[in-house]
């Protein structure tokens, strides 16, 4: 299940209904058995430079960070993966320069930030060619025009 928060002014902008069955499309074709808890935090780009400095060692802002927390309760079984964390202005302007609508943007950032959760990485150009390529079918099945958009480690 998807938890997301926002501010208010941000919570108009989304599609909640559209993020919730990206998040359940991963899922499956990731092929977990039950769809496990996450949290969805849209935010600004102060508040993400200051995750990413303090947990990346990287003062910069970026457009999404994924902290995986991955527990099973014990009284109710549920797994919770982890959290989110997505900045509503670097989107915005991602989605402006690739001439797309912002809910294409952060669909497209919160099935990449799910796939960290599941453990993914690009980092090396295997892990890189793995993720592209999974992202990639994940974002076709749920008719996302946004393909290619994780960059190639260096």
């Amino acid at each position: 299940m998807l938890t997301i928060k926002s501010r208010r002014t941000i919570q108009k902008e989304l599609d909640v209904k559209r993020l919730q069955r990206a998040s359940a499309t991963v899922f499956s074709l990731l092929e977990f058995e039950t769809q496990p808890e996450i949290t969805l935090q849209i935010t600004d780009d102060q508040t993400i430079q200051k995750f990413n400095l303090q947990y990346r060692d990287i003062d910069e802002v970026t457009d999404v960070l994924s902290f995986e927390n991955a527990f099973t309760d014990p009284e109710s079984g549920e797994t919770y993966l982890g959290d989110i964390l997505i900045s509503y202005e670097t989107a915005k302007s991602q989605a402006d320069t690739r001439g797309l609508q912002l809910m294409d943007e952060l669909e497209m950032l919160l099935v990449h930030g799910i796939l960290h959760l599941a453990g993914m990485d690009h980092g090396s150009t295997p892990q890189w060619q793995e993720m592209s390529t999974l992202q990639d079918k994940i974002l076709a099945e749920l008719s996302n025009p946004i393909q290619k958009s994780i960059h190639k480690p260096e």
